[in-house]
C-alpha cells in the first residue's frame, strides 16, 4: 500500500478498508528509522528481498533438479502471487509466465481437476557392480519387481477403498538410485513397467545416468562405484474428468475505455511514477499492457512494472514478459 501497489479501498472488493497511513507509522517505527532509510525504501526493500529469496529458491529447486528454466512455463497465483510475479521472474528466464485471470481460486481449480494419485514408497537394498554378470542384473531386477508388486497391492487396495476398479489405476514404478558408496540418492521413474532381465536392468541404470548427468554433471558419474538401488516406490494414478476452458474472440491489444481506472503513483527502484490502472475483469482476449501498469482485480492485484508487459489470451490467461 505504501508504494502503490495495492489499492486501499480495493481489498476483498472493498470489503475491508485498509490503512495506509497506519502502514507507513509501522514501517518507519520498526524498519525504516532503524535503518536510516526514507519509509518508500524500506518498504521497497521488503518486497526487494521477499523477491530475491523467492527467486533464488526457485532457481536452486530447479538446478538442482538438473533442469533449465528456459524449458518450463512458471504458472503465479493465488491472492498475493500476482502482486510479486515480476519480482521472482525476472532474469529467470522461463519459456512463459502466465498469471490466471481467476488467480485467487487457480488452487482450488488446479485441486479439482488433479489426477487422482496414491503413492508408497519401500526401502530396499540392491547393489551390482558396473560389469556385473546378467544374472547378477536379473536377480537385482527381481528384488525391485517383487517390491513394485507389494506396493502396488496397497496401492490398488487405497483406490477401491475409494470406489474406484482395480482395472482403472494405472500404475507408475519408480526407484531411488545412487552411485555404490555415496550418501545421496535420486528419484527415478522407471524406463520399464516391470523389471525381469539383465536388459531391463540397463536401462535402469541408463535413466539414473542421465538424470545424474543432468542434475551434477556428465562428467560427475561414477559407473566403475556399481550401482544401489535403495528404494523402490509406486505410484497410481485414475484420470479424472478434466474442465474445457471457455474461448473468448480476440479483441485485439488495445484495452476498451471501460478497463481502464486512471493511475496511481508507484514507486520501485527509488523513484515514483504514474501506473495505469486495469480493471482485471473489463481486459479482453488480446489486450496488450506495457507497463508501469496495475490491473486490479477483488480478489488479487497483478503488478506489471516497468520493464515488463503482459497479453491476455482467449483463455484469460495473462502472459508476462519482460520487456528486452
Amino acid at each position: 500500500m505504501v508504494l502503490g501497489y495495492l489499492n486501499p479501498d480495493n481489498f476483498l472488493g472493498g470489503a475491508i478498508k485498509l490503512d495506509v497511513e497506519r502502514a507507513r507509522q509501522h514501517i518507519k517505527a520498526q524498519i525504516a528509522d532503524p535503518l536510516g532509510l526514507s519509509v518508500e525504501d524500506a518498504a521497497a526493500g521488503v518486497i526487494e528481498l521477499l523477491d530475491l529469496t523467492l527467486s533464488e529458491y526457485l532457481r536452486a529447486n530447479i538446478s538442482a533438479k538438473g533442469y533449465n528454466p528456459a524449458e518450463f512455463t512458471c504458472f503465479s497465483y493465488g491472492g498475493a502471487g500476482p502482486v510479486h510475479t515480476y519480482g521472482y521472474t525476472e532474469g529467470v528466464g522461463f519459456k512463459d509466465v502466465v498469471v490466471p485471470a481467476w488467480a485467487a481460486g487457480f488452487s482450488a481449480f488446479g485441486c479439482a481437476c488433479a489426477d487422482f494419485e496414491y503413492r508408497y514408497d519401500k526401502s530396499v537394498d540392491v547393489g551390482v557392480a558396473q560389469l556385473a554378470p546378467d544374472g547378477d542384473k536379473a536377480a537385482a531386477c527381481k528384488t525391485l519387481q517383487e517390491a513394485w508388486s507389494e506396493l502396488a497391492i496397497k496401492v490398488i487396495d487405497e483406490f477401491v477403498l475409494n470406489g474406484y476398479k482395480p482395472e482403472d489405476v494405472l500404475l507408475i514404478p519408480g526407484y531411488k538410485m545412487q552411485y555404490m558408496g555415496q550418501l545421496n540418492d535420486l528419484e527415478i521413474v522407471s524406463p520399464v513397467t516391470s523389471a525381469a532381465t539383465a536388459a531391463d536392468w540397463d536401462k535402469i541404470v541408463e535413466a539414473f545416468e542421465t538424470t545424474y548427468g543432468r542434475v551434477y554433471a556428465s562428467s560427475a558419474r561414477s559407473p566403475e562405484l556399481g550401482f544401489s538401488i535403495t528404494g523402490a516406490i509406486l505410484r497410481g494414478t485414475v484420470v479424472t474428468q478434466k474442465p474445457v476452458l471457455p474461448e473468448d474472440p480476440d479483441a485485439g491489444p488495445l484495452p476498451p475505455k471501460e478497463a481502464s481506472l486512471g493511475t496511481r503513483p508507484f514507486y520501485r527502484h527509488k523513484k515514483w511514477v504514474d501506473a495505469a490502472l486495469w480493471k482485471m475483469e473489463a481486459l479482453k482476449a488480446g489486450n496488450h499492457i506495457v507497463g508501469p501498469a496495475i490491473i486490479e482485480s477483488d480478489a488479487t492485484t497483478f503488478v506489471v512494472p516497468d520493464g515488463f508487459e503482459t497479453t491476455v489470451d482467449k483463455h484469460r490467461l495473462f502472459h508476462l514478459k519482460e520487456v528486452k
